[in-house]
C-alpha cells in the first residue's frame, strides 16, 4: 500500500476527553486492475485473461468490456472473465454455470469443494450458501463434497446418469493474520495472464476491503491496544467510529431473506475484529463478554467504481475513569408521546421513546404499576411495567419478561410490550422489560437510516460494549443490568421469557476466518428458534415447556414454513446443525445452572434487517412462545400448589 494514499490529523480543538482523526484514501481495484492490463508486454496469439475483483457482477461486466476494449485497441484478442474475489464460488456457479444446467436441462449437479488448512473443514462449504436453497428452487438435486486442498471448486452437472459438463473455478486466496494474532485464509482479488502455452502474468490484486483492513490492522489498532494496556478493568475509550466509503459488493440476492454485502462483512470485522484483538491483548477469551472496549460504530457504504475512503474518529475517556450511573433526579429528560395504541408493534423497529410510551400507557390501561429501576450509562431510562404478588401469593413464582438486550434484535421489543396483555389477564405476578438495552437501540436506529440492510451489530451491546446480562453473572448490576434484577426479585420470578434475535442473512467475517468467532453456530439462519434453558431439577418440564411451544408454533403455518426452508438452506452448508427440531421446528434444550430463573425461554427471530410482513410475522411468534410458555408455568404452578 502507497504510503502517500494516507494521512491522519488530530483534533485538539475541543475541550474534554482526546479525539484522534485518521483519514484516508484508497485507490479503485477497479482502476489498479486497468494499470495492470495496460503494462502488459504484446503477445503473438490470442490471451486467456482471468481477473478476480471484490465487485458486484454489474462493474464486473463493466470492468471485463473495459479490459477487452484495451487489449483490442492495441490489436491483441483476448477471452476475458472477470470473477468475484468475494464468494467466488456462489457467484461462478450462479453466473457461468446455472445458464449452463438449464440449458441442458439437467436435475443433479455435483460441488466439490477445498478443505485447506489453517481453515476450518467447513469454511468453503459455507462460502457456497445459499446455493442449496437456489438449486431447491431451480428443482435440482445436488451433492457437496469435500476434495482436496486446492484452491477451487469443481461442479459436474448431470442428468439421470449422464455426465453433461464439468468444469473449476480457482479461489484467490492470502494468508493473513487476524487483529487478535490468528492465522486465517482470507480472500483476495488476482490477475492471471495465458498464451494458450504457458502463464505470462500473474499479479495478487489486493481489494480495496484489503487495502482499508491492511490500512486499519497497521495504523489505528496500535493505539488501542495501547489504551487497553494504560486503562487495565476501566473502559477502554469513549468511542471509536469508522466511515468507510468502498466499491464493495451490496446486494440482495432473491432467496429466503439473503444478501452479499463486503461492505457489511467489513463492518463485522471492524466490530468483532477490534473486540477480539482487545480481548486478547488483556488475556480475556473470546467467549467472554465482560469486557468494556467503549462504544465501536462501524458504517461502511458501497460506492460502487470509485476510489475508496475513510474516516477514524476516536475519543477517549479524558480524565474521567469511569461513567457515573444517573439516578431519577440526575438523568436527563425522556420525551412524551402519546397517541400509540396499546398492544400495537407496527412493521418496523420504534424509537425507545415511543416504547416507552406505548409501555407505559398499557400499563395505565392494565392497573399496573409503572417504575424505572434503572438507567443506561447515558441515562436513558430502563422502565418496567409489573405486577407485584398479591397477598397469599408470595410464593407463587412469577414471569420476567425482556426484550431488547441486544438492541440490534428488534422484534423483541415489539413482542414484550403484546405480551402485557395477556399477562395482565392471568393469575401470576410478573414484570416486563420491554427494553434493556435503551443506548442500543436509539444507536441501532441511527445506524439503520444510514443502511437499514446492515446487521448493526455495534448496537447489540452497551455504551461501554459489554453485555449487561453478564453484570448480573459477575455480581456488578451496574446501569441497565440493575432492571432485571430489581424486576426479577420484586416478582419472585421462576419463569424468564427472554426475547431475543438473530441475522436474518448469512453473518461472516471474511479478514478474521470467514464465520463468526464465537459465533459460528449462528452463522447461517434456521428460522424462528426456541432455547429451553434450565436448572438441573428441571430437565422434565423444560422437555414438556418445549414440546407446549412447539405445539403452539406448528399453528402459525408462515413461521413453520419459513424455520423448514431456512432449515433445509442452512444444513446444507454447516454440517451437523447446532439445534434439535421438535414438531419440525428447531430448538435448544440445555441445563443452565447459573441461569436466572428455574426455567428461562429464550426465542431467536432471524430479525436482524428485516421489515414489513416479516417483521410481523416475528414478533407474533414471539407472542405464541410467551403464551404458550405463560399457559404451561400457570398449570405447572397450579399443579404445584
Amino acid at each position: 500500500m502507497n504510503p502517500d494514499h494516507v494521512s491522519s490529523r488530530f483534533d485538539t480543538t475541543r475541550p474534554g476527553p482526546a479525539r484522534t482523526v485518521w483519514e484516508a484514501r484508497f485507490p479503485w481495484e477497479g482502476s489498479r486492475l486497468l494499470a495492470q492490463i495496460d503494462g502488459l508486454p504484446k503477445a503473438d496469439g490470442p490471451l486467456t485473461v482471468h481477473a478476480y475483483v471484490s465487485e458486484s457482477q454489474e462493474i464486473r461486466a463493466l470492468l471485463k468490456g473495459s479490459v477487452t476494449q484495451r487489449l483490442r485497441e492495441r490489436n491483441q484478442m483476448a477471452a476475458v472473465r472477470v470473477r468475484s474475489a468475494y464468494k467466488t464460488g456462489f457467484f461462478w456457479l450462479l453466473e457461468e454455470v446455472q445458464p449452463l444446467w438449464r440449458r441442458h436441462q439437467a436435475d443433479r449437479l455435483t460441488v466439490t469443494y477445498p478443505v485447506i488448512p489453517p481453515a476450518g473443514e467447513g469454511r468453503f462449504l459455507q462460502e457456497l450458501y445459499p446455493l442449496a436453497a437456489v438449486l431447491e428452487r431451480e428443482g435440482l438435486s445436488f451433492e457437496f463434497v469435500p476434495a482436496g486442498a486446492d484452491p477451487q471448486y469443481q461442479a459436474v452437472i448431470w442428468r439421470g446418469g449422464e455426465e453433461l459438463w464439468r468444469g473449476t473455478c480457482s479461489i484467490p486466496l492470502h494468508q493473513r493474520t487476524a487483529l487478535d494474532g490468528r492465522a486465517v485464509l482470507a480472500p483476495t482479488g488476482g490477475l492471471t495472464v495465458w498464451d494458450g502455452i504457458s502463464v505470462l502474468h500473474e499479479w495478487r490484486l489486493q481489494t480495496d476491503g484489503e487495502l482499508f483492513w491492511d490500512w486499519y490492522g497497521e495504523t489505528v489498532m496500535p493505539h488501542l491496544l495501547d489504551l487497553a494496556d494504560q486503562r487495565h478493568g476501566l473502559p477502554i475509550f469513549k468511542n471509536l467510529s469508522v466511515s468507510l466509503h468502498l466499491s464493495e459488493p451490496d446486494l440482495a440476492i432473491g432467496v429466503l431473506d439473503e444478501r452479499i454485502s463486503m461492505t457489511e462483512a467489513l463492518t463485522e470485522d471492524i466490530y468483532f475484529g477490534t473486540l477480539d484483538a482487545l480481548k486478547a491483548r488483556v488475556g480475556t477469551a473470546v467467549s467472554d463478554r465482560s469486557l468494556m472496549p467503549g462504544r465501536i460504530v462501524p458504517v461502511a457504504i458501497s460506492t460502487p467504481g470509485q476510489d475508496g475512503w475513510v474516516s477514524v474518529a476516536l475519543t477517549t475517556w479524558g480524565e474521567t475513569a469511569f461513567p457515573v450511573e444517573f439516578t431519577a433526579e440526575t438523568a436527563p429528560a425522556v420525551p412524551e408521546l402519546s397517541g400509540t395504541p396499546p398492544g400495537s408493534s407496527g412493521s418496523q423497529p420504534w424509537k425507545p421513546a415511543r416504547l416507552w410510551a406505548a409501555a407505559r400507557q398499557q400499563a395505565e390501561h392494565h392497573g399496573l404499576k409503572w417504575h424505572i429501576p434503572a438507567y443506561s450509562v447515558d441515562g436513558r431510562p430502563v422502565p418496567a411495567v409489573l405486577r407485584p404478588p398479591l397477598d397469599g401469593q408470595a410464593l407463587m413464582g412469577g414471569v420476567l419478561v425482556t426484550g431488547g438486550q441486544h438492541a440490534n434484535e428488534t422484534t423483541g421489543a415489539a413482542a414484550a410490550l403484546q405480551l402485557i396483555e395477556p399477562l395482565a389477564m392471568g393469575p401470576l405476578p410478573f414484570a416486563v422489560l420491554p427494553i434493556e438495552n435503551p443506548d442500543g437501540a436509539h444507536l441501532h436506529r441511527a445506524l439503520t437510516q444510514l443502511n437499514p440492510e446492515h446487521m448493526h451489530h455495534a448496537a447489540r451491546y452497551t455504551s461501554l460494549g459489554d453485555d449487561l446480562e453478564v453484570r448480573l453473572k459477575t455480581g456488578q448490576a451496574h446501569w441497565e443490568a440493575r432492571a432485571r434484577a430489581w424486576a426479577a426479585q420484586q416478582v419472585n420470578a421462576t419463569l424468564h421469557i427472554n426475547l431475543h434475535g438473530y441475522p436474518a442473512h448469512e453473518w461472516v467475517r471474511p479478514y478474521s476466518g470467514y464465520a463468526p468467532l464465537g459465533f459460528e453456530s449462528w452463522a447461517v439462519p434456521a428460522g424462528f428458534l426456541t432455547i429451553v434453558w434450565h436448572h438441573p431439577e428441571y430437565l422434565q418440564r423444560a422437555r414438556q415447556l418445549a414440546e407446549a411451544i412447539a405445539k403452539r408454533l406448528t399453528l402459525l403455518t408462515d413461521v413453520a414454513e419459513h424455520a423448514a426452508q431456512a432449515c433445509r438452506a442452512g444444513a446444507a452448508h454447516v454440517g451437523t446443525p447446532h439445534y434439535e427440531l421438535i414438531q419440525g421446528l428447531p430448538f435448544l434444550v440445555a441445563e443452565r445452572p447459573d441461569a436466572l430463573c428455574p426455567l428461562t425461554v429464550i426465542t431467536e427471530a432471524p430479525d436482524e434487517t428485516i421489515y414489513g410482513q416479516r417483521f410481523e410475522m416475528f414478533v407474533r411468534a414471539h407472542v405464541a412462545v410467551g403464551e404458550a410458555a405463560l399457559d404451561h408455568h400457570i398449570r405447572t404452578n397450579g399443579e404445584a400448589r
